[in-house]
């Protein structure tokens, strides 16, 4: 295991690896910034917010962002808390969408806040026309996200990697790693739910100019809400919809949500290559598991030794 750990102040690096007493890298898909917190012992250092922390594990680039947030006791321990640099994100506006895709969101988004950025896909789906109003950058991006999935049926993940933003297929992050039985996990839970983005009816309406009333569109799973009773979702279209879009997104969307939520919780040692949005094969014989599977939040702890704990979503 090797490890560095640079904390730049005041235009001075320090490697402080030495010092560093507890490390905490967590990352959450399309939900947010990713965050570091660490502790360390000493005077010879004094961090201030704003400092920029750069941090890899065996030679792998885990965090670059800054420090919002510090402390200390009467031990001389410090406690540090830092954001890569989708923090400043989340600063609300009112943004103009008007033949963009996520992709030119994303550019736009960096250009303004001076963003670096790094690998932007371009997901080809031109969104809506809308005014965003008192609205997040990060919502916005994120309503996009699941508006192209949606409608294209590809899932996309915004994240920093190492101080660059991109912009991702999580096609393109499949990990070629399998977790489970005698493979890393060392405890796990198991959940399934029909509580949460579970919907076997979808209803879709849109206002329709030339008539001047509204369309209706329904589909729905006669077999599912027999055995789970009625369970809706609805949602308004713009006024540009078509019959043949509203068609098209209440069958995708009755094909995403008309079925159980499985999610599992597992806690194991470490991989460098695991990230929100990042996928593996999880096989688990008790609960017959043996699937690839998306990550929806991960928490990799660093010391003593190098553990981690994801949720997944199936």
């Amino acid at each position: 295991m090797s490890m560095e750990f640079l904390v730049k102040v005041d235009n001075n690096v320090y490697e402080i690896s030495g010092l560093v007493t507890s490390i905490s890298y967590s990352d959450r898909l399309n939900d947010g910034c990713s965050k570091l917190e660490f502790s360390y012992v000493g005077d010879i250092l004094k961090v201030k917010n704003g400092s920029v922390i750069s941090f890899k594990y065996d030679n792998v680039g885990i965090f670059y962002g800054y420090v919002f947030k510090h402390g200390q006791n009467k031990r001389k321990e410090i406690t540090v808390t830092a954001y890569d640099q989708l923090r400043y994100c989340k600063a609300k506006d009112t943004i103009v969408v008007r033949g963009d895709s996520v992709t030119s969101l994303v550019k736009k988004m960096c250009n303004y806040f001076g963003l670096k950025t790094g690998a932007l896909t371009n997901t080809g789906y031109t969104l809506a026309t809308s005014i965003q109003d008192d609205k997040t950058w990060l919502d916005i991006i994120y309503s996009g996200i699941d508006d192209t999935l949606t409608n294209t049926g590809r899932w996309y993940s915004l994240r920093d990697e190492f101080g660059s933003i991109a912009l991702r297929d999580l096609v393109d992050l499949q990990l070629n790693l399998v977790l489970g039985d005698e493979s890393l996990v060392y405890d796990y839970k198991y959940d399934k739910s029909i509580d949460d983005e579970f919907y076997n009816q979808i209803k879709i309406v849109s206002d329709n100019e030339s008539t001047g009333k509204r369309d209706v569109y329904i589909t729905k799973d006669s077999g599912s809400i027999a055995k789970y009773g009625l369970l809706q979702y609805f949602e308004v279209l713009n006024k540009n919809a078509n019959p043949s879009q509203a068609k098209s997104k209440a069958d995708m969307l009755l094909k995403l949500y008309n079925r159980e939520v499985e999610t599992i919780s597992l806690d194991c040692l470490g991989d460098t290559s695991v990230r929100a949005g990042s996928s593996f094969y999880g096989r688990i014989g008790d609960i017959e598991l043996n699937r690839r599977l998306i990550v929806r939040s991960v928490t990799h702890k660093f010391l003593p030794v190098h553990t981690m704990s994801l949720e997944v979503a199936i």
